[in-house]
């Protein structure tokens, strides 16, 4: 997701330096912050001997500078065993998105990464094969308990073109975290997998 973005934002930098050479040189930084808590839980139901149904739960909250938003993800897939390997195929995808969550919709431990909490209603957008898609409304909540050690790691993303120079230089904390959630007062149980992260960026654009 990283070098996406450090893409996007050299690529826009071309284009602004192509279309205007005459432009004076110039040299901007930026400082970003940001944190991120996710969690997927998953929930296997049999169907007949060899196949059964899979359901996971993916919820991504995070924030940047000035804004927390969190996403949730859906996914249903029915499968079978196959000569002793899995193969899955896919039943159904859900996904809602909300934007500025509100200080009573969650919380988040920046400087320990110790706990996160989220609780708000969604959209659900589903998608099924060869149906028109529906949506529906769910509300999340999520809870999130940092665990083990805080791992720090970091690096530099470059892009260099012609008279455009982009530097990206990053910081990351991470800490592996246990987690609970429901959704529609529904128990998912204890997440699959769940961290708890917050990052750095200094951002560095020069032209010629």
């Amino acid at each position: 997701m990283r070098r996406v973005i450090v893409t996007m934002v050299a690529a826009g930098l071309v284009t602004g330096a192509m279309a205007g050479p005459a432009l004076a040189s110039s040299n901007t930084a930026h400082r970003f912050k940001g944190a991120a808590a996710i969690a997927e839980w998953q929930s296997k139901v049999p169907l007949s001997k060899g196949r059964f149904q899979l359901t996971t739960w993916f919820v991504d909250l995070f924030s940047s500078n000035s804004r927390t938003s969190a996403e949730v993800f859906k996914e249903v897939v029915n499968c079978k065993l196959v000569n002793g390997h899995r193969r899955c195929r896919l039943v159904s995808f859900s996904d809602g998105f909300r934007r500025s969550l509100t200080a009573t919709q969650f919380t988040f431990d920046r400087k320990h990464l110790q706990v996160a909490h989220l609780d708000a209603a969604f959209r659900l957008r589903t998608f099924i094969r060869g149906k028109p898609s529906r949506t529906s409304r769910v509300t999340i909540v999520a809870d999130w308990a940092g665990t083990g050690k805080i791992s720090h790691s970091g690096g530099v993303d470059s892009f260099h073109s012609r008279c455009v120079h982009f530097h990206d230089a990053f910081k990351l904390r991470q800490r592996m975290a246990t987690a609970t959630g429901s959704v529609n007062g529904k128990s998912l149980g204890s997440a699959k997998r769940a961290s708890l992260s917050t990052n750095t960026d200094v951002i560095v654009q020069h032209r010629c």
